[in-house]
């Protein structure tokens, strides 16, 4: 009788063993090399066809949501300016990162209604002007060799509200106005940076240090006039 039972249970386990091996697995059919094996609709994407405009998250395996920056002129309502946009109503922020919409060859240009966060982070980019909102606060970082060099007709031009120039690249920022900005800043920090005859702060009483730098806080009463 043990036996018996004992066949009995073999057959069962050489049965689950040969059915186990006979699952069709689905996620084989979507196996790609390049997007021409995947079916119409459908691309490529880390080894599987997936549904055009998504992608495969590599610590998942699992098709996920592509976000694309909103560089058409109209996606999620994002000026076609802006790399991406965070925020609503007057805290609207415009951010144009140079390496990642490769436009900064031409004048950079902050659509109004935005707070602008310009990041001229590419060897040479913003010298053919950085025009920040007339009203809106500006924050413009010229991180990269030789950025923000456009001289006082094509660098960096403040509108009124708040405006920060951070200097940090070497030879960066041979052009910034601050023009009527109610508190205007300019850190220089790169070597070679900014100097008196490129930088023009809203008043002489706003310069700080001897690079040509801008200081809101040199003369708060005279510098600062931000509501």
């Amino acid at each position: 009788m043990k036996l018996a039972l004992t066949g009995v249970a073999l057959l069962v386990l050489v049965f689950g063993i040969t059915t186990s091996c006979s699952i069709t697995k689905k996620s084989g059919e979507y196996a790609c090399t390049t997007s021409a094996d995947c079916n119409s609709g459908r691309e490529c994407s880390e080894g599987f066809c997936v549904l055009t405009g998504t992608a495969i998250d590599a610590s998942t395996q699992l098709p996920i949501d592509a976000p694309k920056h909103n560089i058409d002129g109209g996606t999620n309502g994002c000026p076609s300016a802006c790399t991406s946009c965070t925020g609503s109503g007057t805290m609207k922020t415009c951010t144009i990162d140079c390496v990642a919409s490769g436009t900064c060859d031409q004048k950079v240009t902050c659509p109004a209604g935005y707070i602008c966060d310009v990041k001229c982070n590419e060897e040479g980019a913003c010298t053919k002007g950085v025009a920040c909102p007339a009203t809106g606060a500006c924050n413009v970082t010229c991180s990269a060799n030789g950025s923000c060099t456009g001289g006082t007709s094509g660098g960096v031009t403040c509108g009124t509200g708040k405006c920060d120039v951070q200097c940090s690249g070497q030879g960066s920022c041979k052009g910034v106005t601050c023009g009527s900005s109610c508190a205007c800043d300019v850190t220089c920090t790169g070597q070679n940076s900014c100097g008196f005859q490129n930088v023009s702060c809203t008043s002489n009483a706003c310069r700080s240090g001897t690079g040509g730098a801008c200081s809101s806080t040199a003369n708060p009463a005279v510098c600062d006039s931000c509501p």
